[in-house]
């Protein structure tokens, strides 16, 4: 088998005018994958994913010609480097991940990271193999696009708010705001709870409790009845949801 075929066109992976291609290939694909994440405001975003994918296919496009012995070169295992590729990328995703309280954030990115790492891989390896870069490319861009899509349309993913919660601050008050929630059936993925600011309201004696949360809202959110359930709801002084 020639793998030196790409979709049915000879491309001479040795040649500058074929390692152009491929590079030129390389940033077109994760850059589209990269746009994907960027439009959706990730912090690993087009930028990221080309560097990432131009990165991995040179260190495969070496590893290769290392295993040939190109030029009057020693010979040497092609696999070493790529091995290397696959296990230091791990440590670039792990910086797209971040902790807020109980909720995480940029496992999504992290895997495209990964997966756009894997397609420059492809692309480095031979033509042959880069049309399976370009299939790759397509199944991970449907699956950041597509079934995101799908997964709101069966709301099988409820959309995650931020709520904050002004309170008086007593012994149990922000215990039982969580209650409250929690019997409304909204998730708390994440609280931050700060001093508030009671000077601003005359009508509050005392200190009051700044709640940020992050919560998931059920099927069958009323907003309306949501409202004024927390106006009268003693001990609540304010309240906001995005």
């Amino acid at each position: 088998m020639d793998t030196d075929v790409f979709f049915g066109h000879h491309i001479d992976p040795l040649s500058i005018g074929g390692k152009g291609a491929v590079l030129l290939l390389a940033v077109l694909l994760s850059g589209l994958i990269g746009l994907e994440r960027q439009w959706h405001g990730n912090p690993a975003g087009l930028r990221t994913h080309i560097l990432v994918c131009v990165g991995s296919t040179i260190l495969t496009m070496t590893s290769v010609e290392i295993g040939l012995g190109v030029r009057g070169g020693m010979r040497g295992d092609p696999g070493h480097i790529a091995a290397q590729i696959v296990s230091g990328i791990g440590f670039l995703g792990a910086g797209a991940i971040m902790r807020e309280g109980a909720t995480v954030r940029g496992l999504t990115s992290a895997a495209s990271i990964w997966a756009t790492a894997a397609i420059g891989m492809t692309l480095g390896a031979s033509p042959r193999l880069g049309e399976l870069g370009v299939v790759a490319t397509v199944i991970v861009m449907g699956t950041l696009t597509i079934i995101q899509r799908l997964e709101h349309v069966l709301k099988i993913v409820q959309p995650i708010k931020n709520l904050d919660i002004e309170v008086q601050d007593t012994a149990n008050s922000s215990a039982r705001v969580l209650e409250l929630l929690c019997a409304q059936g909204l998730v708390v993925y994440g609280v931050n709870s700060t001093p508030g600011d009671a000077s601003l309201n005359k009508n509050v004696m005392g200190a009051t409790r700044l709640m940020r949360l992050r919560v998931q809202l059920p099927r069958t959110f009323n907003r309306e009845k949501f409202n004024l359930l927390l106006t009268t709801t003693e001990g609540i002084v304010s309240f906001h949801l995005e």
